[in-house]
């Protein structure tokens, strides 16, 4: 992602990773995008997954294009984008994620920046995880020219299979990813309190305060939405013992 924009953009971007990496700074917003959520640094990389990995794993359909990879554990697999800057990069590209690291996959006839020819299909791939030696075998089809659709994990089915290698995404890109995903999530909890849903599965969602605990001051984009969801909560609460 973000190779070879152009000689200018290309520029920056070095100028950017070099001065981060002097004086340990994370870039404040994307190349060619807008500027990046305020308090988004490396060192929250940590607790912005804590609080998606709780919302995926309670509302998985809140966050259907997100998938934990059968054999390889803490790892989550992403068929299409939400930050804003990277939406691009969706139907050419997947991303695989951990706690620790990041990586992306070019699919097969990807190229450089959302270019090359990835056709709408069925895609059979071995994607190795960013710990040497590891990989898993995953079936994925491109139904729609801005996403896959993940459809099988582990053994090879009849057809053949293609290597996708691994590439190291930057943790203020996963940052921002995640960020977003949490942000969908409550949102969606939200969106169908107001819409007449079940309070009761929203609440299991929220039960123990894991997520709001895990959630809570990491931005004031999520601390809204976290307010509002209990506010939700609370008032049809309220209604329901009336």
């Amino acid at each position: 992602m973000f190779s070879n924009i152009s000689r200018i953009s290309a520029l920056a971007i070095a100028l950017c990773v070099n001065a981060c990496t002097h004086v340990g700074a994370t870039p404040e917003g994307t190349p060619d995008g807008p500027p990046g959520t305020p308090g988004l640094d490396g060192a929250r990389v940590g607790g912005l997954f804590d609080c998606f990995a709780h919302l995926q794993r309670r509302s998985p359909e809140s966050l259907y294009w997100v998938s934990p990879l059968e054999g390889a554990e803490g790892y989550f697999i992403t068929t299409q984008f939400q930050h804003q800057p990277i939406r691009m990069y969706s139907g050419h590209e997947v991303v695989i994620f951990s706690k620790e690291r990041s990586t992306y996959y070019w699919m097969p006839g990807a190229e450089h920046d959302a270019t090359g020819a990835v056709a709408l299909g069925s895609y059979q791939v071995e994607a190795e995880l960013p710990e040497p030696g590891k990989t898993v075998r995953l079936r994925l089809e491109k139904r729609h020219p801005t996403a896959f659709v993940l459809v099988g994990q582990g053994d090879a089915s009849a057809g053949p299979t293609q290597r996708i290698h691994a590439r190291k995404l930057l943790d203020w890109i996963i940052n921002e990813e995640l960020h977003e995903l949490a942000h969908d999530s409550l949102n969606f909890q939200l969106q169908w309190l107001r819409s007449g849903g079940s309070r009761e599965q929203v609440a299991s969602v929220m039960a123990d305060g894991a997520v709001a605990s895990s959630c809570r001051n990491i931005s004031l984009r999520l601390d809204t939405a976290l307010g509002l969801l209990e506010d939700a909560l609370t008032a049809t609460g309220t209604q329901g013992a009336r």
